[in-house]
């Protein structure tokens, strides 16, 4: 569902839906302030992008489920998503051989998934407004759950967290996350704001943009005036669309290979490691949990998606 997931991003510290937009939810109560872990072993790694795009659709499905039981109506649509880590999207690609092979993997990707990920409008937000307004909170209500289960708690940043204990996405995670969803909701928001934080520095740290520097020159002298790697990234996307797989090869095997040339991932991964290592032990423990949650969660979000599938071939 892309809406659950564009409100995740554009509030972060509210995990509930309301049909106007995002709130500011008001000030926590006694003894609702955050603690949190103080794990300081080593961070698991981070999920890929295919995996996390797994698991979304594995909360969808549960959600679909969920919904149908009391006569709702949910879409859940597989979302496409590079099984390459994440610090390349965020930083730049070195695979030379997967880029001169497949390019950034748009050309590849099914239509049905290219259609789930696009700008159209969301099937189930269109649905939500075609109800009459009581429906629409019997609808939310079924998502979320009513708001006095919707305890809040403190973040470290001074926001507050408003978590959703009943309804049909509280059902998703729990299943796939465990019972503990003040934990996971939490170490979410901090895993993301941080990730975010240092993401940014990287970009910001002298040895990167020199990096980044060689890469535009690089990158120039093969035809392409792209500023970032996130730029040329979407140059592919547009090149896929209109020219296939060969133009998107031609701009992703640059790219590659002028990161690979620059040390332009070897570099930030390397910035983004100290910046990790400099975090607090609570924070950091944060991460770890929310991590560790997250790959135990993937065989189960693979099992349901299978059965899907096999359901599907079925019906078919």
């Amino acid at each position: 569902m892309r809406s659950r997931r564009s409100l995740v991003g554009a509030c972060l510290a509210v995990v509930i839906a309301a049909a106007a937009g995002c709130s500011t939810p008001a000030a926590p109560g006694p003894g609702a302030a955050l603690n949190g872990p103080t794990d300081t072993g080593p961070l698991p790694r981070a999920l890929t992008p295919a995996e996390d795009a797994s698991l979304l659709y594995a909360e969808d499905l549960i959600v679909h489920a969920c919904m149908a039981r009391s006569g709702l109506r949910f879409v859940a649509e597989p979302l496409a998503a590079s099984s390459r880590p994440a610090a390349e999207q965020r930083y730049g690609t070195a695979d030379v051989t997967a880029a001169r092979a497949h390019g950034y993997g748009y050309s590849e990707t099914p239509a049905r998934q290219r259609r789930a990920d696009s700008t159209s409008p969301d099937p189930n937000e269109v649905y939500q407004r075609t109800l009459s307004p009581g429906a629409q909170r019997a609808y939310e209500t079924a998502l979320y759950g009513t708001p006095g289960s919707r305890p809040q708690v403190e973040l470290p940043d001074g926001q507050g967290l408003v978590i959703a204990t009943e309804g049909c996405v509280a059902e998703a995670r729990k299943r796939l996350y465990g019972d503990d969803l003040r934990g996971y909701l939490i170490s979410q928001h901090v895993t993301a704001n941080l990730e975010g934080h240092i993401a940014q520095d990287v970009r910001n740290a002298k040895a990167y943009r020199s990096a980044l520097g060689g890469w535009r020159t690089c990158m120039a002298n093969r035809g392409f005036t792209f500023a970032t790697p996130q730029d040329a990234r979407q140059g592919g996307e547009t090149a896929a669309h209109k020219g296939g797989l060969a133009a998107e090869i031609r701009v992703a095997a640059a790219d590659a290979e002028c990161g690979r040339d620059h040390r332009l991932l070897a570099t930030a991964v390397a910035l983004e490691q100290d910046r990790f290592a400099d975090t607090g032990p609570e924070l950091t423990g944060w991460i770890k949990e929310f991590r560790s949650l997250r790959l135990a969660a993937l065989p189960k979000a693979r099992d349901l998606i299978r059965a899907e599938s096999g359901s599907r071939g079925v019906k078919g």
